[in-house]
């Protein structure tokens, strides 16, 4: 009886703690991630300037020519040229995303130096 108390509450020593070390994992990896910053309003500059990516590189992403004027807004220009802001969203996060795992893995490389 005594022992079957006693792996009773081992087992769920075990089942709490590694359950608190997956929680806290999950939230480092989400707090590593790039959240963009995007409101309708904006124009495609003032995108770019907020989130300090290149102009140049979303408005290839989003096939939109350089010469089209930058007093028009994201939403004019998400009708215009057929993408949504959560694709806008995606091309700043992944680009950001990847620059940070490529600093990442140029400070791992000099570290190991």
């Amino acid at each position: 009886m005594l022992v079957k108390r006693l792996f009773m509450i081992v087992l769920v020593g075990v089942i709490i703690v590694s359950c608190n070390s997956n929680t806290q994992e999950n939230n480092t990896d989400k707090a590593k991630s790039f959240v963009a910053t995007i409101d309708s309003s904006m124009t495609l500059p003032q995108v770019a300037k907020a989130n300090s990516i290149g102009e140049p590189y979303l408005r290839t992403k989003l096939g939109i020519p350089p010469h089209i004027g930058k007093k028009y807004t994201v939403v004019e220009m998400a009708q215009r040229f057929n993408f949504t802001l959560h694709d806008l969203r995606q091309v700043i996060e992944d680009r950001k995303n990847k620059q940070a795992a490529a600093r990442k893995r140029r400070m791992k490389a000099k570290n190991k130096k």
